[in-house]
């Protein structure tokens, strides 16, 4: 072939195949084209309307024999693709979507794989295994996990406290060290403790991990790594579950499972992967929108209820997963029928039903559509799958409230009944002589004695530090506590910070806060922050050590009664007040910055 042949010659790969590593953006590289005097990507970017992207000028392409390509440009190459210029502010339009064409220079015709960095940093843009997904070759399955079999069925376990630690270990195919992928565990409050699990495990070099959660149960946790599918799954105390994934994103990363339950997870997993191909949150919202009266619409509510159970129960599941997929069925019944308003409002803000555009908004159109189903006075729904013994295992189990804790349950699994009612002792923070005495399991008790000597450990090591205040004013009347709090603080500026550990927005709002902070030591100021027992008390003790000022952990009651004045449903909640101890400033929700900074230096003039 000629020299002029050659040039002229464009290898194209169409909807390539690609993994997205850690940015929560939704992008996807709809075309690549390989030439000799340049590569392109083509890109669409899904992103929110109106704020900012920036691709780095340092943005390069590297193939498998480790040479990069930098970055040369960014200008569009068709009339719908936008220009972009590397580390320049790209803004988003109003839809919410751009096509892009980024070049480089030119990689080899014969490439055969590549991955696009923008850098290695947390929140860089990141496409790895870049490949003609016409031609992708699948990485081979170890030999180790060639020809797992599984067991015809599987029963759920009657519910056992077990103090031992369950393992969980993970193989994931397509893992390049670079990637540097966390595998997070989540989604249940472990027994013995007030506040939610949340956990990341790196992957060594090889694509592989070991973690070990404390869970006291069989439980479900739910398991993701970002940009691969977030699923739930069933692990055990004393028991060891192996994963074999690998890096796509057509949300299947799920190959085999072995140890504990394999059979029941995989069942599990494959119905999660359907139930998201089907798109349901937009399916129950096309039916329900269509409803136009309270009683049409619990119909809907309980035939399709009663449809899911009839289809789980005709699959070729084990009898664990039918139990589990049932109970999680029920839960959500439940869930739709009391708090219509709220779920309703979540699928109407998706399908771009309504425009919401703050958290009091949100909350007033969700008490608006609380209307919208309303339950008869009669009804006394009594629970079909999750009073079965081996209830335990679903999270559903422990979404139920004191409330709707029957005799009829109680009667049928006592030992259910008594790790519920532990459980919200736990979330409702009750001291221990309370929990002791409304169970009379044994193993229940010793966690409910194991739990009130570690408080009173925690209590005893923050009684002396000055600036945090727990345990302090749980005699002050909740109509109190606020006047109780600014008397401290006369003759001083005061920004009051309402959070909880478990809240993203209010972690991003201290960390911006922090340089700021710092700026206005010797002023005449104060930062005061305040929670509840919604926030664990280990784990506040620990986030607070990084939280310059006063720190108050309030009784529920006395918490909920400061986010009722400051009408507010939501948190962050911020207020700042001047050395009068008059309010000049009121925000509910994280801002940014400027506008709290702006109303500070405002008050301290």
């Amino acid at each position: 072939m000629s020299l002029t042949g050659w040039a002229q010659k464009t290898v194209v790969w169409e909807n390539p195949s690609a993994f997205m590593g850690k940015s929560n953006a939704e992008f996807k590289i709809t075309k690549v084209e390989m030439k000799q005097t340049e590569t392109l990507l083509h890109i669409r970017a899904v992103f929110t309307p109106n704020n900012w992207i920036r691709f780095a000028k340092e943005s390069f392409l590297r193939t498998p024999d480790g040479k990069e390509y930098a970055i040369t440009g960014g200008q569009g190459t068709t009339e719908k693709e936008f220009d972009l210029q590397p580390d320049s502010l790209f803004w988003m339009p109003a839809s919410g979507m751009a096509d892009l064409a980024l070049h480089f220079r030119p990689v080899p015709l014969d490439t055969k794989e590549m991955d696009f960095l923008e850098g290695y940093g947390e929140g860089a843009f990141q496409f790895w295994n870049i490949c003609d997904a016409k031609t992708k070759k699948e990485e081979e399955i170890p030999a180790d996990w060639k020809n797992v079999t599984y067991a015809k069925d599987e029963m759920l376990p009657v519910a056992k406290i077990n103090k031992n630690m369950a393992t969980l270990k993970v193989k994931l195919l397509g893992y390049k060290p670079d990637m540097k992928l966390t595998l997070w565990v989540y989604g249940f409050i472990p027994l013995g403790s007030t506040g939610a699990y949340e956990k990341g495990f790196t992957f060594a070099d090889d694509g592989t991990l070991t973690a070990e959660i404390p869970l006291r149960l069989a439980r479900e946790v739910k398991i993701g790594i970002n940009g691969l599918a977030q699923r739930s799954i069933l692990i055990a105390p004393g028991q060891e579950t192996s994963i074999l994934m690998k890096l796509t994103n057509d949300q299947h990363p799920f190959l085999a499972f072995k140890g504990f339950f394999t059979k029941t997870n995989m069942d599990w997993v494959t119905e999660q992967e359907k139930q998201q191909d089907a798109d349901m949150d937009n399916l129950m919202y096309d039916a329900l929108s269509k409803c136009t009266t309270s009683d049409e619409r619990l119909a809907w509510l309980t035939d399709f209820f009663k449809k899911r159970v009839a289809d789980i129960k005709s699959s070729k599941y084990t009898t664990a997963a039918k139990d589990l997929l049932c109970m999680e069925a029920e839960g959500n019944f439940i869930s739709w029928t009391r708090n219509f308003g709220t779920k309703y409002t979540m699928l109407q803000t998706r399908a771009g039903g309504v425009k919401i555009g703050s958290n009091e908004e949100y909350a007033r159109i969700s008490r608006e559509n609380k209307n919208l189903l309303v339950l008869p006075e009669s009804d006394d729904y009594t629970y079909q799958y999750l009073n079965e013994s081996g209830s335990p295992c679903s999270e559903m189990f422990w979404n139920r409230s004191l409330s709707e804790l029957d005799k009829t349950a109680e009667a049928k699994n006592p030992y259910n009944s008594d790790l519920q009612k532990l459980f919200f002792g736990y979330v409702f923070h009750k001291s221990g002589s309370e929990i002791l005495s409304t169970i009379a399991n044994g193993d229940c008790k010793t966690v409910a004695l194991e739990f009130q000597a570690e408080q009173d450990r925690l209590a005893q090591e923050l009684a002396n530090q000055g600036n945090i205040y727990y345990q302090k004013h749980d005699d002050v009347a909740p109509e109190n506590i606020l006047s109780t709090i600014l008397n401290k603080y006369q003759g001083k500026t005061v920004l009051i910070d309402v959070w909880a550990t478990w809240c993203g927005p209010c972690r991003a709002g201290h960390q911006a806060m922090a340089p700021w902070k710092k700026e206005l030591k010797g002023k005449n100021i104060q930062f005061v922050y305040i929670t509840s027992s919604s926030s664990p008390l280990n784990t506040w003790q620990e986030m607070i050590k990084d939280i310059d000022g006063d720190h108050y952990y309030l009784t529920n009651e006395q918490y909920d009664y400061l986010l009722k004045h400051y009408e507010s449903q939501g948190i962050p909640t911020y207020a700042v007040y001047d050395s009068s101890g008059n309010q000049t400033y009121k925000e509910i929700g994280f801002p940014g910055l400027d506008p709290i900074k702006e109303a500070v230096e405002q008050t301290l003039k």
